[in-house]
């Protein structure tokens, strides 16, 4: 009994010393510039170590990548263009730069040290450099975006189609995100009055109305179709009274039955304001069970399928 006491207390005095010796031989010695912070705001600065010199370099530039994550990120809200549940949300969960943002060829490595077989580095750009880069990024979305507006000008409607709005939702979601990069550095948006202008524009829902045109089946059947075809409509557009100058919808359905089946076709065709078609489509559902909510269920998914189809093609 006491060969194994004196045993175990060898091994735990053993295993004691290792893990000191372990712990003390991660007690890493920084240069003191390494940890303090840099005085001159008009540059972004970021440090970074490593066993080998390049790693080190890379470190540090991803430093800076970060610091404007640090910035924005007590302000950072999670981008979100929603029509009534249609358009899918665009989510901006990244607010940091990304490395290409950084011209390479304007960075300085200022500090390099080497202590007991580590690099330290430390990396500086001047903001100006790093603005002016996210306003070039930003550039590359003007020429679509003003092909967007002047598609929506040409059609003469009062109002932005589905299409539009989700196209143009798609290009502000990238572009919002450089903005509020470019705002934490304190640059100026060359294109700001573009910029606030297409925000504003996305603030509205594409308007449109509607015709429906029935053949066979009863009243109820029809106010059943009616509800069900409206509720799809309702994701891309808001339903208005009639209007020369906004979008129209012409519906035609039949309702048709069976000893065992029943069978609702719809056709659809919706008109900008020059009366030019831009979407039309037939669809049908039929079931063997007599419930018209059943068969409106499959009429209604495939509706919806086929217009978010056309909107993000």
């Amino acid at each position: 009994m006491m060969v194994c006491d004196s045993m175990c207390t060898k091994v735990f005095n053993i295993a004691l010393l290792g893990f000191f010796i372990s712990s003390c031989s991660y007690n890493i010695e920084y240069p003191d510039w390494y940890l303090m912070g840099n005085e001159d705001s008009s540059y972004l600065y970021g440090v970074g170590s490593s066993n080998n010199l390049q790693d080190a370099k890379f470190e540090a530039l991803n430093d800076i990548a970060s610091q404007i994550s640090l910035s924005i990120e007590s302000d950072t809200n999670i981008l979100k263009e929603q029509n009534n549940e249609h358009f899918t949300n665009i989510v901006s969960s990244n607010i940091g730069i990304n490395v290409s943002d950084i011209e390479l060829s304007s960075l300085e490595y200022s500090k390099v040290d080497k202590v007991d077989d580590i690099f330290f580095v430390q990396a500086k750009i001047k903001k100006e450099v790093v603005i002016s880069k996210l306003n070039s990024n930003i550039n590359t979305y003007i020429t679509d975006i003003n092909d967007i507006l002047n598609s929506i000008k040409n059609s003469k409607c009062e109002t932005l189609s589905p299409r539009h709005k989700y196209k143009l939702s798609l290009f502000m979601s990238k572009i919002n995100l450089y903005v509020k990069q470019i705002k934490a550095l304190g640059g100026n948006i060359t294109n700001q009055s573009l910029v606030d202008n297409v925000n504003k524009l996305l603030q509205n829902q594409p308007l449109a109305y509607y015709v429906s045109f029935a053949k066979g089946g009863s009243s109820s059947d029809y106010s059943l179709i009616q509800t069900s075809i409206t509720n799809e409509y309702n994701k891309f557009f808001s339903i208005q009274k009639s209007n020369p100058n906004i979008y129209y919808i012409e519906n035609r359905y039949n309702v048709s039955r069976s000893i065992n089946k029943l069978t609702v076709s719809l056709y659809t065709n919706i008109k900008d304001c020059n009366n030019n078609t831009i979407f039309n489509t037939s669809i049908e559902s039929s079931q063997s069970s007599r419930d018209i909510n059943i068969v409106l269920d499959r009429l209604k998914a495939q509706l919806y399928k086929k217009i978010n189809s056309w909107v993000e093609e």
